[in-house]
C-alpha cells in the first residue's frame, strides 16, 4: 500500500472552494479505479496551503490516472486557484494503525 501526498500552495480564501471542488469531482475520477482506496483532502489555512493524501495498493495505477485526460481536465480546473506548482510525493505504507 502507498500513499500519494500533493501539497500546493493555494491564492488566500481559496481554499473551502477547493475543497468542495474535490468534494464535487474527485469520486467521478477514482471511480473506476480498483487500486484506489481512498483520500483526504486537508488544509492548512495560516499558509493557504491545502495536502491531499490519497491511498493506493499500487503506485502505478496513480501514474495511469495522473496521464489520463480526465485528471488534466479536473486538474485544470483546481490549477486556477494554485500560487504555485504542486508537489507530489509517493511513500510505501510500512506500518499501519
Amino acid at each position: 500500500m502507498y500513499t500519494i501526498t500533493t501539497t500546493v500552495s493555494v491564492e488566500p480564501g481559496s481554499i473551502d472552494e477547493l475543497a468542495e471542488l474535490f468534494d464535487a469531482t474527485n469520486r467521478a475520477l477514482v471511480a473506476d479505479q480498483d487500486d484506489w482506496r481512498g483520500a483526504w483532502f486537508t488544509a492548512n489555512r495560516e499558509r493557504s496551503e491545502v495536502t491531499v493524501i490519497a491511498r493506493w495498493v499500487d503506485p502505478g495505477s496513480y501514474q495511469r490516472l495522473r496521464e489520463s485526460p480526465e485528471f488534466a481536465t479536473v486538474m485544470a480546473r483546481f490549477a486556477e486557484r494554485f500560487a504555485g506548482p504542486p508537489t507530489v510525493t509517493i511513500n510505501e505504507i510500512l506500518v499501519e494503525m
